[in-house]
This record gives C-alpha cells, structure tokens and sequence, in this order.
C-alpha cells in the first residue's frame, strides 16, 4: 500500500476544528483490499493531518497485516496556507522468521528547514528487536508536502474546474524531486457518480507498477474527494477509492 495515500485526498478549505473522511480501496479482481481513514484538526493557526490506511480480507494475509500512518503537521499563515514543519510515514507489517513472527516497522520523518530551503529525514528501521537509526539530509526540499499540498488546493487553485494545467512539488511525491502535475480531466465516464469536479493529477512515479502514477480524481463542491482512481497497475486494472463516511 505505499503511496496509497495519494486515493483519499482531501482538497478542503480550513472551517471546520475537525474534518474526517472514510475510504475504501478496491483493486481489480481483488476487490476490497484496504481501507483507510484520514482527518484534519485545525487549532491555534496549528494544524495536524493524519491518516491510517489499513489492508483488508485476503489482501491483510498476503501483505502481513499492513498498515501505514500518515502526519503532516506544522502552522497555518496568515493566508491560510497550511506550512508543514514535518511529514512522516509509517509502515508496519509483520513476517515469518525462522517460525516466528517478527514486527517491521519503518518511520521516515521529513523535518522543514523553510527558511534556508532545506530538508532532513530521520528514518528509524525496526525488525524484531533490532533497531537501526540514521538521520541525513534530504535529497530535495519543497514547500509542501504530499497531505499538506492537497489541502492546500482550493488556496493554489482557486476554482476546483481544473482548465490548464499546474505543476507543484511535494515532499512524499518522487523521489526525484517532488514534482505532481495537475492537469484538466474532461470525461466522467471512469466514474460511478457523474456529478462533481475533475482533475487529472500525475505522480511522476511508477506507483504500484503503474505507467507514471495517473490519478484521476472526482472532488465535489465543498472540494471534498468522493472517488480517486489510480490508472492501469500492473496487468490487473485500477486501484479504486471511494468514500464510504
């Protein structure tokens, strides 16, 4: 489920203390694979985004119970443009060793430097009992990162009709250098609800296999995402979101 997160983006304004959305992720053949909650909690100019993405069904058995943990927290500006002070991942699985059950966990915490533009990462990689830290720069810096970026939106893109094409850079994108290219989505037909706002968004990545991270999304008026589907994965189809709550 790395990168799942990018199927439940919530591109809302900051009116709310408290906003919470329900997911779930069906792929393919498979059908439900996952599920996955997200919120937003706005205090003080301070706000914090979490989210827990979790497998389901067959899939929880194939993956060893994945789950992974999304934070991005850090202050609202004066325009109401959220500022992360950091990001951080978290996935955890579990495998079989030698007949045992053992726990992996790895944390990568992406820290803001805004200031002078730079980023550090502390990535701690747990397996059993072994623990191993290591604390560098980061390979790039951007202003954002990946849930920050999309919460942003109605800010950067003042009207949800996406008509010409924008390029942003987020920490949590590519690897390379964060680069998300959000273009207009003009045919509803690859969604069940004809009703809402379109957009195409391209990762620039090749999540799950996929050609280069397609998103198409469906946002409705109050900018919340209903459906987001990730494009041709593998030689199964779509990952599909859709909100359920």
């Amino acid at each position: 489920m790395s990168h799942i997160i990018l199927l439940f983006i919530l591109a809302t304004s900051l009116i709310a203390t408290d906003i919470s959305a329900k997911y779930k992720v069906s792929f393919g053949i498979f059908g439900q694979i996952g599920i996955a909650k997200t919120n937003l909690h706005v205090e003080n100019k301070k706000y914090k985004i979490t989210i827990h993405a979790k497998t389901t069904g067959m899939a929880n058995l194939l993956s060893g119970e994945r789950e992974e943990w999304y934070v991005s927290s850090g202050k609202i500006d004066n325009d109401g443009i959220l500022v992360p002070d950091y990001y951080q991942k978290t996935v955890q699985r579990y495998s079989s060793h030698e007949g045992e059950t053992v726990l992996k966990k790895d944390i990568k915490k992406y820290i803001f430097s805004h200031d002078t533009k730079e980023l550090h990462v502390e990535q701690t990689k747990q397996k059993g009992k072994q623990v191993t830290y290591e604390k560098k720069d980061g390979d790039y810096y951007a202003p954002n990162d990946l849930l920050s970026l999309f919460f942003n939106f109605k800010k950067m893109l003042p009207s949800l009709e996406v008509k010409t094409e924008s390029t942003f850079y987020a920490v949590g994108a590519n690897k390379t250098d964060g680069r998300i290219d959000v273009k207009p989505l003009l045919v509803k037909d690859e969604f069940d609800w004809k009703s809402g706002h379109l957009m195409r968004v391209i990762v620039n990545d090749d999540i799950f296999s996929s050609d280069k991270g397609e998103l198409l999304i469906n946002l409705r008026d109050d900018g919340l995402c209903q459906q987001a589907i990730l494009k041709d994965v593998l030689f199964f189809g779509d990952i599909r979101g859709e909100m359920i709550d």
